[in-house]
């Protein structure tokens, strides 16, 4: 890096956030809610202009935001310039009175070099922000950065939820978050604003590496795209601010309709066919990926060859997608998944009031004693059973040989139910089953309460049950966090539905 410096002045107190750049970053952690008051903030700061005044302007934002701030600086080690750049942020750091964080990496050095440090760095920022107690580390990406990570997708070629670009907020270890404070501030607005301060910066002469296809777009693409629209960074921005609210009213959508009508079977879900085709055409299109995983290396392509198969293939017919995940079509439902062997599952506990974990069959069973009527039970998730059921040993299984339900006509194989049921064979084996320790099948879920276990029409109270899926993979340990996993929505392979945003550098 070289350095842009200038004298050192303090800068005037800020009164009343009246500076125009200054109202910009506090607009941005008030609507998003950045930093909530009593927050301890980490900001990550390069040495270069972004991440220098990330710095100043937290520090004269903190006193008003009632925030902690911390300065971390991760060394590479990679040029022979970055014991220089460790120093102005150092130097940075005592200026303002602010602790002050370092971490060196090592043996960073070979293929896929950007991946890996970006991998690195991020596990740098999580340390430090554990060391200094801080709850976020803020990164200094700008609008200027949205704009091209927006364009970059594009040029790769990428889907609605692509276009999201860089998000305010985001998980990056338990209890830590990124947060990005300047995603509204232009680059060149925070140059100017260093130059008024009179403080110095180091620029990077890897950002204007031909090699990088982020460079690329920055001095080449971009110059002749703004030639054209001088808004168009600010365009691109907005955007993707657009593009992000909708995907998450589509992510609730999804999940709703994932709730209603796939079930986890054999490895993968189960959902009836008709009740899928009904569905919006986009919609059909974001259930399939969901529920194949939402590998990238599905494309468009396939999940129309999907569709296909599920609108006019025969009963058995089964289409492979890249990855692994299949989609099987059977008369009246389909499965998508990574078929797999059936293991036999011993019976799991279900205590009353509390939940059983069965991780085999990517499951939870809530059971709890409450007032009759307070809530009807809602889709295939949710039963009422009587409640004599609540004092007796339950338990969470698949069927065994000899299984029996009691219906209002009398006992009848749980075979010949599942027959007549229309359950493709393949989920048989693994259909989820709350019984009695003793061996009375009291709730197929998804399809079936047994009649003689449902409350009598004047009971005043019941057991409820409620089961909803485990993240494909989880662990008991996982899914034991109370209040997570019900928030979860089903899966494929790649876990819950959410919005999912590209690798991002921190500058």
């Amino acid at each position: 890096m070289s350095t842009r410096a200038r004298p050192h002045t303090a800068g005037p107190a800020v009164a009343g956030v009246r500076d125009p750049l200054l109202r910009t970053v506090q607009r941005t952690v008030e609507e998003y809610g950045l930093l909530p008051a009593g927050t301890h903030v980490l900001a990550a700061c390069s040495g270069g202009a972004d991440s220098v005044a990330l710095v100043r302007l937290l520090s004269r934002l903190s006193a008003q935001g009632r925030w902690r701030l911390s300065v971390g600086h991760v060394h590479h080690g990679l040029r022979t310039s970055a014991d220089s750049d460790a120093a102005l942020v150092a130097e940075l750091a005592r200026r303002l009175q602010l602790p002050f964080f370092l971490r060196r990496l090592e043996g960073l050095g070979g293929a896929n070099l950007e991946a890996r440090a970006r991998a690195a760095r991020y596990a740098a920022l999580a340390e430090m922000a554990r060391e200094a107690g801080a709850q976020a580390v803020a990164t200094g990406h700008t609008l200027d950065d949205q704009a091209e990570t927006v364009l970059l997708r594009l040029l790769r070629g990428t889907g609605v939820a692509g276009l999201s670009g860089i998000r305010p907020i985001r998980p990056l270890a338990p209890g830590i978050t990124v947060v990005r404070p300047l995603l509204r501030c232009r680059r060149q607005a925070l140059r100017d604003f260093l130059s008024q301060e009179g403080e110095a910066w180091r620029e990077d002469e890897t950002n204007v590496d031909p090699r990088y296809a982020r460079n690329r777009v920055r001095t080449r693409l971009m110059p002749i795209l703004v030639a054209e629209n001088p808004r168009l960074p600010e365009a691109l921005a907005h955007l993707a601010e657009v593009v992000r609210e909708e995907e998450a009213v589509w992510a609730e959508w999804v999940g709703q309709t994932l709730r209603r009508i796939a079930r986890p079977a054999e490895g993968g879900w189960t959902a009836p066919l008709q009740e899928f085709l009904d569905l919006p055409v986009g919609l059909q299109r974001r259930v399939l990926r969901e529920l194949a995983g939402n590998l990238p290396t599905v494309s468009f392509v396939h999940v129309e060859e999907a569709r296909r198969l599920l609108r006019s293939g025969r009963a058995g017919q089964e289409l492979v997608l890249p990855g692994g995940a299949r989609v099987r079509r059977g008369s009246g439902s389909f499965w998508v998944g990574t078929p797999g062997e059936v293991s036999s599952l011993q019976p799991v506990p279900l205590p009353v009031p509390g939940r059983a974990w069965v991780p085999d069959l990517g499951l939870v069973v809530e059971a709890r004693l409450g007032p009759r009527g307070e809530s009807e039970p809602t889709g295939r998730w949710e039963a009422e059973l009587d409640e004599r059921y609540g004092t007796q040993d339950l338990v969470v299984r698949t069927r065994q040989p000899g299984d029996r339900i009691r219906l209002r006509v009398g006992t009848r194989k749980l075979q010949d139910l599942l027959v007549d049921l229309r359950v493709p064979r393949w989920e048989r084996d693994r259909l989820p089953l709350v019984a009695t320790g003793d061996g009375e099948v009291l709730w197929v879920v998804g399809y079936r309460v047994a009649d003689a276990a449902r409350p009598a029409p004047d009971a005043v109270g019941c057991l409820r049950l409620r089961a909803w899926p485990l993240e494909a993979g989880a662990t008991l340990e996982a899914g034991a966090a109370d209040g997570i996993l019900g928030e979860q929505l089903p899966v494929g392979r790649g876990g819950p539905a959410r919005v999912r945003e590209g690798q991002e550098a921190i500058r």
